[in-house]
């Protein structure tokens, strides 16, 4: 069978209902007669019912097991952190110890929940997992500790993993094409509360109407404030998609037991909330799939940063011996990455977590040290003072000619003026990383084995990618649950 979308064979898995509940209303498929358009709630639990391993297109298994990848890369490379410590201290006292899951890089076990929560601050305490750009940034592999926390407690398989990843990516990327969490005050991680329950709803064998419920319960709940990602940012940018998780969870179990939730959750919030709108088109038709589009990570630092420290690291070389005659660096990007990342606490940051999403920092390493590393944060590199020099001397401008030319781009131009009146200018328009311009293959093992090494060694570091490349053929997730303890 030639599969070239995201499904291939849909109908033979969904009812004619089912089907018209998964397309959106603009579609031009009629409902019968009499029968109202379900909510989108029902339409979600209709199209994480329908995901079947043998439907989905070889493009997207694969963009599956990239993201499975590189996201147990980054959780490996926070084990120990000081996040990540907190919260399975915390997770324990809460839940009690628990047998049914693991926590990467220890042997203790947890609950689900405890599970999916500290391994949600691993993922995200580097800042270095993936992103999808829909209306905005979003981290969607944040979802993979849930589907992994019941897979290995329910002893599934690895094409049940890779259903759970696809529908939990799809769906949270589908929300964030069609809504702007951000512009109505709240993070973009808010769009899991509607796939967490998708996924722990689908792999307990839910019905339908029950996953409806859980997602309604989750949703009414799971909106987090933006703030955390504003001014100097805290801990809690680890644990934000985390907390959703657990809440999802929950919901689901409720749901289960019969527990009802509310209904058009997400049309609540777009007619009540400024800017208010009246629709939402969210597109769930099995073509074109998103999660081949994901971007992933060279660099720990937040996703829009990705252009100016490139750019820092093509012209570091060919400053050396002049740093000192830098009289001023000139950045010039997009508006609404300048608001994210260029404002008034990110030319002073007192956390890692203002330095990592710092447009003036991170781009002073990459021109002094050739790169922007983990290990540079670790050690508060950003608080040189020959770092701090080069921060002060930075201006960040809109470029007209990058949003003339790639109005939805992320690219940068970074323009250093020396005291001799001389300039060299260096401009990404693409960074790498980005759907367009892809991490390869050898980029992404490289970035995996940096962080799986230190903690699993070299063969265990192996093993575990050996069973990430053959994911359809394990029978059991545990096996992979195991290999990744320290």
């Amino acid at each position: 069978m030639q599969r070239r979308g995201f499904l291939s064979g849909i109908g033979s898995t969904v009812s004619a209902a089912g089907i018209a509940s998964i397309l959106p209303p603009w579609s031009g498929v009629a409902f019968a007669e009499g029968e109202p358009p379900s909510s989108l709630e029902l339409r979600l639990a209709d199209f994480a019912l329908a995901v079947r391993y043998d439907m989905l297109a070889p493009e997207v298994v694969e963009a599956a097991k990239r993201a499975l990848l590189d996201t147990l890369g980054c959780a490996l490379g926070a084990v120990g952190s000081e996040a990540a410590v907190i919260a399975d201290k915390t997770i324990r006292a809460t839940f009690g110890e628990g047998n049914a899951a693991s926590i990467i890089g220890q042997r203790r076990p947890a609950t689900i929940e405890g599970a999916a929560f500290v391994n949600g601050v691993l993922l995200r305490s580097l800042d270095l997992n993936d992103t999808y750009l829909g209306t905005e940034p979003l981290h969607p592999s944040e979802i993979v500790p849930t589907a992994l926390a019941i897979c290995e407690d329910g002893a599934r398989g690895g094409r049940e993993l890779i259903e759970a990843l696809v529908i939990g990516y799809e769906a949270s990327s589908r929300i964030n094409d069609a809504v702007s969490f951000i512009e109505r005050g709240f993070h973009p991680l808010c769009a899991a509360a509607y796939s967490i329950p998708l996924m722990a709803g689908r792999l307990w064998g839910l019905k339908r109407e029950a996953i409806a419920q859980a997602v309604g319960i989750s949703a009414a709940r799971g909106y987090t404030s933006f703030v955390i990602n504003c001014g100097a940012i805290s801990m809690m940018k680890a644990m934000g998609l985390a907390g959703t998780a657990t809440d999802g969870i929950f919901a689901t179990r409720l749901a289960a037991q019969g527990f009802t939730g509310p209904r058009d959750t997400l049309e609540w919030v777009v007619a009540k909330m400024k800017p208010a709108k009246s629709g939402l088109p969210v597109d769930l038709a099995p073509e074109r799939p998103r999660l081949p589009r994901v971007s992933f990570k060279r660099f720990p630092i937040q996703i829009e940063l990705a252009a100016p420290a490139e750019a820092g690291t093509l012209l570091s070389d060919r400053i050396k011996g002049r740093v000192s005659d830098i009289r001023e660096i000139v950045v010039q990007t997009y508006p609404g990455i300048i608001e994210r990342v260029a404002d008034a606490p990110k030319f002073n940051p007192t956390t890692k977590g203002t330095a990592d999403h710092s447009l003036p920092v991170c781009l002073a390493m990459a021109l002094l040290d050739g790169d922007v590393t983990v290990a540079q944060f670790e050690k508060d590199r950003w608080r040189d003072r020959d770092v701090m020099e080069l921060v002060q001397r930075t201006k960040v401008a809109p470029s007209q000619t990058l949003m003339a030319k790639l109005p939805k781009g992320r690219g940068a131009s970074v323009e250093l003026m020396f005291a001799d009146g001389t300039s060299l200018r260096e401009t990404v328009e693409v960074p790498e990383g980005d759907p367009e311009r892809p991490l390869s293959r050898a980029s992404l093992e490289r970035k995996f084995f940096a962080f799986a090494t230190p903690v699993l060694g070299n063969d265990g570091a192996k093993r575990v990618l050996s069973m990430v490349n053959g994911l359809e053929n394990v029978k059991d997730l545990r096996a992979l649950m195991q290999a990744l303890k320290a």
